[in-house]
């Protein structure tokens, strides 16, 4: 979230991280304003130590202890340092409660990350190699989500163009905007609900192999640290999956595509036995892009979150409603090329 609109009591929320982490007394705590799945902060205590608080709404479809415990198991048990796991409370748990809230705490990685600093490029093959790398642990968790190329987003999608045609935005620009988009677009998202559908079944009857994926590994979520080490953070869409779902990810950064044959040859070299499936990177593609509709349509037209995130949110809507399928269409030819 860009803005801070929890509502979270910040003193109580300090007492309940004193009273359950072994870190000393809390100095300050400042809202983060990074990402887009729940609500950072930034902590400093008396021993002048630096956390990161990760705070997320409570989710009856989404156990996110099973992927904080797997994140735990990648960077403990698995030795894999370039995975940011949560710090355990001195119960021995990832994750405490707060009103409505799960709070998990991470040590504070002094960098930036890969998106802010704009290096791109240069960073594939080192981003490339960590992938392979990771793609390669044979983690045992029978909880974690397991890869069905279901569409989780049409009930979403659906109600929200019945939401855009029904109900009455004019004092809202923003939403008013978000409304006629979604009208203006409704054959198009209608087509593609029923593609995916369509693929769904097909891959289905297919055996894929299937390991561990971190499901969103853009750039945003990769910080370069003082060390020039990279570390990947937000794991909250860890899962069971065709590796396809998280190379996609580096097929372009803001509409302009990367030189995915260089960031490919380089994780081949690392794990020559993949067999990459241009189909699959196309239903990520456009998941994507539906996850995205989903995601920012219903902040825009369901909830009512003030002006400067409503404005936030349609900035972020708009790269993906119209759905570029030109885009998509380039971008599967160049893994085409690129194989």
């Amino acid at each position: 979230m860009k803005f801070d609109d929890s509502g979270m009591n910040l003193e109580v929320l300090t007492q309940l991280i004193e009273d359950n982490y072994q870190i000393g007394s809390i100095c300050s705590i400042n809202f983060f304003p990074k990402g887009e799945g729940g609500y950072c902060y930034s902590i400093k205590t008396n021993r002048h130590n630096h956390y990161f608080i990760k705070a997320q709404r409570s989710n009856e479809h989404v156990d996110f202890s099973n992927s904080i415990r797997a994140v735990s198991d990648l960077r403990y048990k698995y030795k894999k340092d370039y995975v940011v796991a949560p710090i355990q409370t001195s119960q021995q748990k990832s994750i405490v409660t707060f009103d409505n809230m799960l709070i998990s705490l991470y040590p504070f990685i002094h960098g930036t990350s890969l998106y802010e600093t704009s290096e791109f490029t240069s960073h594939l093959e080192q981003i490339a190699k960590t992938l392979a790398d990771f793609h390669n642990v044979s983690i045992h968790n029978d909880q974690l989500p397991k890869e069905t190329f279901q569409n989780p987003f049409e009930k979403i999608i659906l109600h929200l163009l019945n939401v855009a045609e029904k109900q009455d935005f004019s004092s809202n620009k923003c939403k008013r905007e978000t409304a006629s988009l979604f009208i203006k677009e409704r054959k198009d998202l209608e087509f593609i609900l029923e593609k995916m559908r369509t693929v769904q079944k097909q891959f289905s009857q297919r055996q894929f192999k299937q390991t561990i994926t971190h499901g969103d590994p853009n750039f945003s979520n990769i910080l370069r640290g003082p060390d020039e080490k990279l570390y990947f953070i937000d794991w909250g869409e860890i899962a069971f999956a065709p590796v396809e779902r998280d190379l996609m990810f580096f097929l372009e950064v803001d509409g302009k595509p990367l030189d995915f044959e260089q960031f490919i040859s380089t994780y081949l070299k690392n794990r020559p036995d993949t067999i990459i499936h241009p189909e699959i990177v196309e239903f990520y593609l456009y998941r994507w892009c539906l996850q995205e509709i989903a995601d920012y349509g219903y902040r825009l037209l369901v909830e009512n979150n003030g002006e400067e995130e409503d404005e936030h949110s349609l900035k972020e809507l708009q790269p993906y409603l119209p759905i570029p399928h030109l885009t998509i269409h380039d971008r599967i030819n160049n893994i085409v090329n690129s194989l």
